[in-house]
């Protein structure tokens, strides 16, 4: 009875000493605490942020701004610029920016384009952040674009933004001390469309009228409404610059009120060219894009909607000659004579600071 009780009395101390074992290895571990979810915002400020810090070189940054686009030739044309500019500025080190919103985010889907080099693509006001906070001394901005419109007040706004970012709120500009540099738009001046008409002659038309065909120019221009600065007006000065060297130019828009293909159409008739007439078609755009490729190339055997918007599908309906091989696809991005028309912008803002890094009062 005695053994029988020993026994007892072990078995209930060992099962005792297991259970203790076992609830100290059962306790739940307690699972880790999740990263809280990077914002839109924060993945593509760190996104540029890490390539700024990857490639700072120098004391120095120029950023040059497009609006963008999704096709494939335009992305060739965007490293040609930049590469030009990097040869001109060899003390900056050299960045990138869309305006589109819709155009970053579809290059950031695109697989293709990303595979290729081209992109993702981020706004201006990420790299203006990115680049004062990684301590540079002077930042050149320049614009890409055509005419003084729409895309280049934002780009102005955002300028000014950095000039006057407080993250902190303690009422210092945490960027007061960086020189920023803004170089204007392409037909800034009567000046730049007499230069570009002059190229225009040279490197597209030139052998096109002497032969007496019309040369016609696609812009975009804008809405009414959104005709800041009055940037549509440079069409109507292209215009007219062109035609005092030969009378076979036009230039007119898809989106300027009063001056579309029918509106240019009008013109060319008034002057004598009318039906059977030969019409060669050229961007007055950065880049050779969906405007260009679709809004000016389209003709009939592409079948599109009846639309005032498609440039050679109108001039063949209304009895000129103009073929898919009359449609001149390169955008004004290709011709160096013309980016370096920009570069001397670019130079000239150097010497005219937007803001030249003093603290105001």
């Amino acid at each position: 009875m005695k053994l029988s009780k020993f026994f007892a009395m072990a078995a209930i101390a060992a099962m005792t000493i297991s259970l203790g074992a076992c609830s100290d290895d059962d306790k739940p571990v307690p699972e880790p605490t999740p990263e809280p979810e990077q914002s839109a915002w924060d993945k593509k400020m760190n996104a540029v942020t890490a390539e700024v810090t990857a490639n700072k070189s120098k004391s120095s940054a120029l950023l040059l701004i497009s609006f963008g686009s999704t096709w494939e030739e335009p992305q060739k044309t965007f490293q040609k610029v930049k590469n030009e500019f990097k040869e001109a500025f060899p003390d900056r080190d050299v960045y990138f920016a869309f305006t589109s919103e819709i155009i970053m985010n579809r290059v950031a889907a695109n697989d293709e384009l990303i595979s290729k080099g081209y992109g993702p693509y981020y706004s201006p006001l990420f790299y203006m952040l990115a680049l004062g906070k990684a301590g540079y001394t002077q930042i050149d901005v320049q614009s890409l674009h055509v005419i003084p419109g729409e895309e280049f007040l934002r780009v102005q706004s955002v300028v000014k933004d950095f000039h006057n970012t407080d993250q902190d709120g303690d009422g210092k500009r945490e960027f007061e001390g960086v020189k920023v540099a803004l170089g204007t738009p392409l037909l800034y001046t009567q000046e730049d469309v007499d230069n570009v008409a002059k190229i225009l002659h040279e490197k597209v038309g030139k052998d096109f009228v002497a032969a007496g065909d019309v040369v016609a120019f696609m812009g975009h221009g804008n809405p009414e409404e959104y005709n800041t600065m009055d940037g549509n007006t440079r069409y109507t000065m292209m215009e007219e610059a062109l035609q005092k060297i030969d009378p076979h130019y036009f230039v007119a828009t898809v989106d300027m009120e009063d001056n579309y293909i029918d509106e240019m159409m009008e013109r060319m008739q008034a002057k004598g060219y009318g039906e059977g007439t030969k019409v060669k078609l050229h961007p007055l755009m950065s880049i050779a894009g969906d405007h260009i490729n679709n809004d000016m190339a389209a003709g009939p055997e592409e079948e599109p909607e009846e639309d005032d918007g498609f440039w050679r599908y109108r001039l063949v309906e209304a009895g000129y000659d103009c073929t898919l091989e009359d449609c001149i696809l390169q955008g004004l991005g290709e011709y160096p004579d013309i980016v370096n028309i920009w570069i001397q912008h670019t130079k000239a803002a150097q010497e005219d600071l937007f803001y030249d890094g003093e603290t105001e009062d």
